[in-house]
C-alpha cells in the first residue's frame, strides 16, 4: 500500500448548495417496512427506471467497450474486451482473491480513484446512476495508470444482487448520496431495510460499511437502520483507520472549505 497523495486532482467550483436541514425521519411502523420490501420487489424508485425496459439493454454502449465498464443486463454482450467481452473480464476479477471495495454513488469519482491509487492489491468497483459521470470518470482513469477499477451505471440495487457474489466485498464507501427530501422522492433513498440486507449479504464478515451525510438526521435514519440488523454492529469510530488517508469526495472538500458539518459512520459485518 502506498501512501503518497495524489495530486492530478481537481476540485474546482461547483454549484453544490448546503441543502435543506429540515430532514426528517421517523422509526418505520411494521407496515411501512412491509410496503418497504414491497416496493424493493417491484422494482420502485431505481433511478433512470427498470433497465430492462430500455431498448437495447443486453448491449453495452460504444464508449464502454473494452472499457472497464459494465452494466448487469449486458454481461454477456461478446464484443468489447478480449475474449468474450467486458463481463467476462469482470467474472474473472471477481472469481480472483483480490479484496473488494465498492463505492456506491461515486460521482466526480476523486474518492475512487485516489483509494485505487493507494491499494493497488485491491479490487474496486463504482457505481454512479449519471451515465455523464460515468464517461467522465472511465476517462480519468488513464491518468491514474490503474488496472484495478470498474465502473456501472447501473443502479446498485438492480446491479449488486446480479453481479457480485454473497461475502465477497471487504468494504462498501457510501459517502453523501442524495437525501431525496421530497415525500414523492423518498422511494429513491438508497436506505431502506432491504437495501440493508444486501448490504449484509455481500459483506464478508468483519468487512466494513462506511457512510457519510452532511445531514445529520440522514446519518442518524442509516445509523437506526444498519444498527438494528442482526448482521452488524453499532457505530464505531475507530473503524476509521481501516479507511486511513484519502481524498475527500468533490462533496466533502466543498463541506471543508466552507465550515460546514458532515458525519461519518462506520458499521462492521458481524
Amino acid at each position: 500500500m502506498t501512501n503518497k497523495p495524489d495530486h492530478t486532482l481537481d476540485y474546482h467550483a461547483t454549484s453544490f448548495s448546503q441543502g435543506r436541514m429540515d430532514f426528517a425521519w421517523a422509526e418505520p411502523a411494521p407496515e411501512e417496512i412491509a410496503a418497504a420490501y414491497a416496493d424493493w420487489d417491484a422494482g420502485k424508485g431505481l433511478i433512470g427506471g427498470d433497465p430492462r425496459k430500455r431498448p437495447n439493454a443486453h448491449l453495452l454502449p460504444d464508449w464502454g467497450l473494452g472499457e472497464p465498464f459494465f452494466r448487469v443486463l449486458a454481461m454477456d454482450d461478446p464484443r468489447g474486451m478480449p475474449p468474450a467481452g467486458n463481463g467476462a473480464a469482470l467474472r474473472a476479477e471477481l472469481a480472483g482473491d483480490r479484496p473488494l471495495e465498492i463505492e456506491i454513488g461515486f460521482g466526480r469519482g476523486d474518492f475512487l480513484l485516489d483509494r485505487a491509487q493507494r491499494r493497488p492489491e485491491r479490487l474496486f468497483i463504482g457505481y454512479e446512476t449519471k451515465t455523464k459521470a460515468t464517461r467522465l470518470f472511465l476517462q480519468r482513469i488513464p491518468r491514474f495508470q490503474l488496472d484495478n477499477v470498474w465502473a456501472s451505471d447501473d443502479d446498485v440495487r438492480f446491479n449488486l444482487p446480479r453481479v457480485i457474489p454473497d461475502g465477497r466485498v471487504d468494504i462498501f464507501h457510501i459517502l453523501f448520496p442524495d437525501p431525496w427530501w421530497k415525500p414523492q422522492h423518498q422511494v429513491k433513498r438508497l436506505f431502506s431495510p432491504p437495501f440493508v440486507d444486501l448490504l449484509a449479504n455481500k459483506l464478508r464478515p468483519g468487512g466494513l460499511l462506511y457512510f457519510k451525510s452532511d445531514v445529520a438526521e440522514y446519518g442518524e435514519m442509516v445509523r437506526y437502520f444498519v444498527e438494528r440488523h442482526a448482521a452488524f454492529a453499532g457505530h464505531d469510530p475507530a473503524l476509521a483507520a481501516r479507511i486511513g488517508d484519502y481524498a475527500p469526495t468533490h462533496r466533502e472538500f466543498w463541506c471543508s472549505r466552507r465550515d460546514l458539518p458532515f458525519y461519518a459512520y462506520y458499521f462492521e459485518r458481524r
